[in-house]
This record gives C-alpha cells, structure tokens and sequence, in this order.
C-alpha cells in the first residue's frame, strides 16, 4: 500500500478511514471513499485528463498573443466543452485495456474458480488490478472497484460475447489466440454455478414458512391498477408523476388529440419504469434468479395454480431477502409467468444482448428446465 498511486489518493484526500486496515485482499472499494473519487482519481490519472491539460498552455499563450480575443475565446470554450468528453474517453480506454488482456483475465479466473457470489470475484479483481499496472496496460492499481465490477466485465466481455458466436470460426475470429483459455475459465465457472445450483435444490434452500396464511396481491386488492399505483408512488417515480401532472394541467387548452398522445407516453414511461424496476431488483443478485427458477421447477402443481403457489413462495422470499419492501412482489401467478417468460425465456429464445438486461448465459440450462417444466405441468 506505499506505492506511488496511494500516496496520490492521500495527497487528495480521498481515503476512506478504513484504509488503514490491513487486509488480505484490498481493492479500491477498500481504499477510496467512495465509488465518485475512484471514478474522479481514474479520470485524474488518464492520458486524455493531461492532454486536456497540456492544451491549456497554447490557448493560454494565444489570449495574450492574439489582438482579437473572439477566437481564443471561442477555443477556451471548446476546451471546457471537453470536460463532458473525458469520462467516455476513459471508459472506451478501459474497453480497449481490458480487451487486450483477455487471456490473462481467463487465466485467473481459472486459477480462483469464482461463482455467482460477487465476494467470489476480490481475488480476480485484486490480481487483474496488480497485473494489469505491473504490465502497463493500466495507468493505476485501481482498474476494477470491487468485485462486482470485475463480474460484471467477465459478463459483458467474456461470457456473452463469447456465447452469442454462432460458431467456433466466429470465436476464433473474435477472440483469437484467447479461444482455449476463455472456454477454460468458462467450464470453471459454470462448474460452481452448477454447485450453487446444486446447493438450492437440496435442504439447505430456502423454504417458505406459514405459506398457507400467504395471500397474492389479487386477493388483497379489489383491483390491478391500485395495486400497480400503490407500488410505483415511491420517491424515484415522484418527478415522471409531478411531470404528468404538469402536463395535464398546461395542456388542458390544447387540442384533444396531442394532449391525448402526450398523456399516453407519459403513461408508457411509468409503466417502462416499473417493469424496469422489478427486473432490476431481481437482477442484482445471481441468488435470486437462481431461487426463481428453481423455485418453477420445483412446483409440481400445473395450471395458474401452479403458477399462483410459485408467486407466493417468491412473494415471501423477496421479501425477507429485502429485495422488496412487502410480500407483493408478483399480483398473481398470471404476473409470475409473464415475468418468467419476457425477462428469462424470451431472451434465451433471442440470444441478443441488451445493454439494461443480462442474458443470463449461465442460466441458460436452468431456464430451459424451468420452461419445459411449466409445459409439463399445462399438459397433464
């Protein structure tokens, strides 16, 4: 911890107070404040920051140089413009960084057998962040924050990528000499999302308790849309609703038709949001995804029913997992299947990778069992 980046992240008085803790493995998670400073020291420390210094000089020159101020005025302001530009610069370098280390990235992750937790992830991180400085392809120890960061780009960079090859040409093409050590560290982590999986079919998952006194929304609501509208009146939703309003009452002169369509996306935005939300709350951790589908497959009852017994088990866990705030997580099991099927099937059916959504490549047997579990279940 005495090299010469953190004596800088001293010098700037971004420290957490916890840094001089020792610890086994240490990431800047560990080191900065926050996520804000590590991002701010990381821009701090790229080429492009001192570019934009450096031209500082020239344009500093020409103001007392230049008889017309219009001009260097015009370039100063151009320069500060450049602020916007420095965080996508730093993270298209991060991209091309990381792009080239592929092997290197398969090969640790070979060696430490990471799973779904992201805790499994500290020595990948830490060992990536060491070599990627030592070997200069990283500027600072700091590349990965934490541990979810480097999942998330072992995800993003490795796992779908390599998936969405239609054959071993393309991947050769796409990832070249790294093929026989990305399908390696492919293999050792789906060895131990196997295990994790493993782990939840057997008596040491979750169970529901007092599932018999469990009631869906359906039955506690007279109707959908109040349930829907007492779910989304939260703080995050406040200014689409303040917006919404505002344009009900400036538009009440205007012509029926646009203020009708107005009304309508606005509505479409809302509801996007809400759907949005519930996906990522149940994506923000590996473990519940894992228990969702395990949970379809382990419900034996078919018809809505079935369906209805697997949104109050789910109801009951997320909500003592505090993912979500009660046990009104899905409003019936119509809700749970379409769940089920837009943000799990569906994307296995369309093997595309979306920037908001994970494919869950990892996944991808499970949802397939679960799928064909439901079809089962509809046709005895």
């Amino acid at each position: 911890m005495k090299d010469t980046d953190i004596e800088d992240v001293k010098s700037m008085g971004l420290l957490s107070p916890k840094h001089l803790e020792s610890q086994e493995t240490v990431l800047p998670q560990d080191i900065f404040r926050n996520k804000f400073t590590w991002y701010s020291y990381e821009i701090y420390k790229s080429l492009a920051f001192r570019i934009w210094l450096l031209l500082w000089l020239p344009i500093s020159v020409w103001w007392k140089m230049s008889k017309n101020w219009a001009y260097p005025f015009v370039a100063s302001i151009f320069l500060f413009l450049g602020l916007a530009f420095l965080p996508c610069s730093h993270l298209l370098f991060r991209k091309r960084a990381l792009s080239k280390q592929l092997t290197e990235f398969s090969k640790i992750i070979t060696r430490n057998a990471p799973g779904t937790n992201a805790d499994d992830w500290k020595n990948v991180a830490a060992s990536l962040n060491s070599y990627l400085y030592e070997s200069k392809a990283w500027n600072t120890r700091h590349f990965f924050f934490d541990a979810w960061d480097c999942q998330e780009a072992f995800r993003r960079n490795i796992l779908e990528p390599f998936f969405l090859q239609k054959d071993e040409a393309a991947r050769i093409k796409s990832f070249k000499e790294s093929v026989p050590y990305i399908e390696e560290a492919v293999q050792t982590y789906f060895a131990e999302v196997d295990k994790r999986w493993k782990l939840f079919n057997s008596e040491k998952s979750w169970s529901p308790v007092n599932l018999e006194n469990a009631q869906l929304p359906k039955e506690t609501h007279r109707f959908k849309l109040t349930w829907f509208l007492k779910r989304i009146f939260n703080p995050l939703c406040l200014p689409l609703f303040l917006s919404f309003f505002q344009n009900v009452y400036t538009s009440r002169n205007d012509a029926p038709v646009p203020r009708f369509l107005s009304l309508v996306v606005l509505s479409l935005i809302i509801v996007r949001l809400f759907q949005s939300m519930r996906i990522f709350l149940l994506s923000t951790k590996m473990e519940h995804k894992i228990q969702f589908l395990s949970t379809i497959i382990n419900e034996q009852e078919s018809g809505a029913n079935g369906w209805d017994e697997i949104a109050k088990k789910m109801n009951g866990y997320l909500f003592e997992k505090k993912v979500w705030k009660n046990e009104e997580f899905f409003f019936d099991g119509i809700d749970c299947e379409r769940f089920f099927n837009h943000f799990f099937y569906r994307l296995l059916s369309a093997r595309k990778s979306l920037w908001y959504l994970p494919l869950n490549v990892e996944l991808w047997p499970y949802i397939k069992e679960a799928q064909l579990c439901r079809r089962e279940g509809l046709l005895v």
